[in-house]
């Protein structure tokens, strides 16, 4: 039996829009060894976030995960040692404690779609700025958060 996560992305066409459904698993401390046994080596999407010190949560970087999985990419970008060519992310991950969600999605045209409506609609930390797929005259998106 194949393994499908609770967290997952999912689509619904109508009419040349696209409607996606991200669910997201719960929100965890990253912890390498914690990483390595809960997060699956899929594609799909992942927000890293910190606590402010008025407590309320922060999203300082977010993107895709396709060769090597979710598992690998989470792991390297929360671990300041990887990040050397990154001292933005690396300052962040050395002086507050990082959190991360994910959610699984292995079309790789769905996840440059997603990823250009989040673009649109965030205004820092994401990965370089990106062209949507063109499959779609319009993307909506609507996220749950974990149950």
């Amino acid at each position: 039996m194949d393994f499908v996560p609770a967290a997952r992305t999912e689509k619904t066409v109508r009419d040349g829009r696209a409607y996606y459904t991200i669910r997201w698993s719960a929100l965890r401390k990253a912890d390498r060894y914690e990483i390595q046994k809960t997060v699956p080596a899929m594609a799909g999407l992942y927000e890293l976030y910190y606590r402010d010190p008025d407590g309320l949560w922060r999203l300082f970087h977010y993107g895709r995960a396709w060769l090597g999985g979710l598992r690998a990419v989470i792991r390297e970008f929360t671990d300041p040692d990887l990040m050397r060519d990154r001292k933005d992310l690396r300052e962040i991950l050395r002086t507050r404690p990082c959190y991360y969600r994910f959610s699984v999605c292995e079309s790789r045209e769905d996840l440059q779609d997603i990823l250009y409506f989040f673009d649109g609609s965030r205004q820092e930390g994401g990965e370089a700025a990106r062209e949507p797929s063109g499959r779609y005259a319009e993307i909506r998106i609507k996220e749950n958060p974990a149950g």
